[in-house]
């Protein structure tokens, strides 16, 4: 008997059988905590706390990937959700999401980083926030923070 919430989870998803497309499987990680998603500690890390249901929470996390693919940085995006597992299960089948995933159920990331809201950026380095998101900027202002930030710690 598998355990009601295992460790970590690899989910194919084939949104060919599903939706008709001839897409091939998709291969996801939902993990349950950081050190699944992440298993090199040490390294820089970027974190998205997103909901599910949220459209704009969506959008930063397609553009943290975006970013950080553009910038050519080492760095893995790691989404952070309180969603349900079928929900969870449905978004990255839905969007394609390969990234892993940490299904934070017990706000164990959320309450360590202080995130109040959705969505929230955060870059780790080393288990230490060396970023996070002011939420009193907008999105483009938040985005040029980060990016300077990804260059002074690559520019070392």
């Amino acid at each position: 008997m598998s355990p009601a919430f295992p460790i970590l989870t690899t989910v194919a998803l084939c949104a060919a059988g599903l939706t008709g497309s001839s897409r091939p499987p998709v291969e996801v990680r939902i993990c349950s905590g950081l050190a699944e998603a992440v298993p090199q500690a040490g390294g820089p890390v970027l974190l998205v706390f997103f909901s599910v249901d949220c459209a704009v929470c969506y959008e930063e996390l397609f553009e943290a990937r975006y970013l950080i693919d553009k910038g050519g940085w080492p760095v893995p995006v790691i989404g952070v959700t309180l969603a349900l597992r079928d929900d969870l299960e449905s978004f990255l089948e839905k969007h394609a999401w390969t990234s892993p995933v940490v299904l934070d159920r017990r706000k164990v990331l959320f309450r360590r980083l202080k995130v109040d809201g959705v969505p929230f950026t955060a870059l780790l380095v080393d288990g230490q926030a060396l970023y996070r998101d002011d939420p009193y900027l907008g999105p483009e202002a938040r985005r040029k923070e980060l990016t300077q930030c990804l260059n002074r710690l690559f520019s070392r």
